[in-house]
């Protein structure tokens, strides 16, 4: 737990764990030549790593590496590996390895590009086929890709993120619909087998008097042909059992119909169960986070959970904080851990339902700013920055979210000295 601790630590401080260097590649060649994976923007890693390297293949990298990920979170494991791209590392080197085996289809054909132009033409193709993994590594390694071309793909992968998202709610959705029509399908069926019974009753015992009545016909028929009358009456019968059976025999068929759909809808509602239930189990991976990120301090003024002296506690005592977004469910968390340091807590969510005016309003009675870069919209994101710089307000930009990263943040406000009073 230490060494996972250790970890964590370095990712969020923008470090990574020491790990042995591979023997140094000798100098590329002069002239046009791809772009190594620690040569490409920071902020372009965390999309990359996520789109093109699968789970499971993460974890086998880490473990070649030398990384002990047995007991982090795929989400901690991510993020270190994620730090690990901006050098070149033993990590680093092997996702690069791993990038151009697994992609090569997709890097020859973008090698025929020569132009920007022609680069962000073939990825408007992959994207609009959903051929998105390798299209991105192709295009963000490639050498004439400039730095306005790699902006134009980082949208298109921001936005490509929230449809997914949107579809996984639409899939919920279906689910539920779907259930519905399942129950409703299960009664139907039910009674159309009560019907199909009742018809086969009743077919026996119409058998059973059109036979007798049959027989005493034709006997009659046999002895007196004065019985043809009701011989034909007879045959009328069975003409209408006939129609009968035709109709008992095409509710059977509908009735298998039936049974079959709704076979084929619960295969279907056990698939989104077991769906549902992955993402149940993310979300609690998600809680024990959450519960274990605001247990860093115990709650005691001037002291944290590990011994040391929360400077948080001590300069941020009595000043107003105020959290510019954030995720809707950690607010609660970033209150505490604000309020646990003796300062007053203040919420904005960047834009996203509340008026972006409102900023400067909230701005004018902060001590001190944390802003989730990540969560906020860019225009609150400017108007942010610009407003800081004017007021004089210490301001400190988070890219992750969590309620880890939000204590950090309070850490470093606490290390800067509250501005004079004017």
């Amino acid at each position: 737990m230490k060494e996972i601790a250790r970890l964590l630590d370095q990712a969020f401080d923008g470090t990574a764990p020491a790990l042995p260097l591979p023997p140094s590649s000798p100098p590329a060649a002069a002239g046009r030549r791809r772009k190594k994976l620690w040569e490409l923007p920071t902020r372009w890693h965390c999309p990359l790593v996520g789109t093109c390297l699968p789970v499971a293949e993460m974890r086998r990298l880490a473990k070649r590496a030398g990384v002990d990920a047995a007991e982090m979170s795929d989400y901690t494991l991510h993020t270190v590996v994620v730090g690990h791209c901006g050098e070149h590392g033993d990590v680093a080197g092997r996702l690069q390895r791993f990038l151009d085996e697994h992609f090569a289809a997709a890097v020859t054909k973008f090698a025929k590009a020569k132009t920007e132009a022609a680069v962000l033409v073939l990825w408007r193709e992959a994207l609009a086929t959903g051929d998105v993994a390798g299209a991105l590594w192709a295009a963000w390694s490639h050498p004439d890709l400039g730095e306005e071309g790699g902006k134009d793909i980082y949208g298109d992968i921001h936005m490509l993120s929230h449809q997914v998202g949107a579809s996984a709610r639409a899939d919920l959705r279906r689910l539920t619909a779907l259930e519905q029509d399942n129950v409703r399908l299960r009664d139907d069926a039910a009674a159309l087998r009560l019907g199909l019974g009742e018809a086969q009753r009743q077919r026996e015992r119409e058998v059973s008097l059109l036979q007798k009545r049959l027989a005493e016909a034709e006997d009659r028929a046999a002895r007196l042909a004065r019985n043809e009358l009701e011989l034909a009456a007879a045959r009328r019968s069975v003409a209408a059992y006939d129609t009968l059976k035709e109709r008992a025999e095409a509710l059977a068929r509908r009735a298998e119909t039936l049974e079959e759909r709704n076979a084929a809808n619960a295969r279907r509602a056990a698939a989104f169960e077991n769906e549902l239930a992955e993402t149940r189990a993310e979300l609690a991976a998600t809680a024990g986070a959450l519960e274990s990120a605001l247990g860093l301090c115990d709650g005691v003024a001037g002291t944290s959970g590990c011994g040391r002296t929360c400077p948080a506690e001590s300069r941020l005592a009595g000043r107003c904080v105020v959290c510019i977004g954030g995720r809707t469910g950690l607010v609660d968390g970033y209150r505490r851990l604000v309020e646990a340091s003796g300062a007053r807590f203040v919420h904005h969510d960047g834009g996203q339902e509340e008026s972006l005016h409102r900023i400067d309003a909230v701005l004018a009675g902060a001590d001190a700013v944390v802003c989730q870069a990540g969560c906020v919209s860019h225009a609150a994101y400017w108007r942010l920055k610009d407003a800081c710089k004017k007021l004089g307000k210490p301001c400190v930009f988070l890219k992750s979210p969590g309620v880890t990263s939000f204590a950090r943040g309070l850490a470093e406000l606490a290390s800067v000295e509250p501005p004079a009073p004017h």
